[in-house]
């Protein structure tokens, strides 16, 4: 945030203020792809080692594992993330 700025927000406020500023200024190398079979949807992403806050945010550069919630799995795969989505059925009118 410039000081130049009269602003009126907390420290917190400004902290994530800095944070979206940087993450517009610096250049990212990502990758993603989207694919959607039927109800299925699939996206794979894929970003550098060096991004301010990791691969995975909160710094995280390296995970393994997944994380399945509502009709959502996430794998994710050292370097890269696969999503897996089920869109809800569309409702037939009478």
């Amino acid at each position: 945030m410039d000081e130049k700025e009269n602003v009126n927000v907390s420290a917190h406020e400004a902290f994530w203020l800095w944070i979206m500023r940087k993450n517009q200024a610096e250049k990212t190398d990502r990758i993603e792809r989207k694919w959607q079979i039927g109800r299925l949807k699939i996206c794979y992403g894929r970003r550098r080692k060096k991004e301010f806050w990791g691969r995975f945010g909160g710094g995280w550069n390296w995970e393994l594992g997944f994380t399945a919630g509502g009709s959502t799995i996430i794998f994710n795969l050292l370097v890269a993330t696969l999503r897996c989505s089920l869109e809800p059925k569309e409702k037939k009118e009478a």
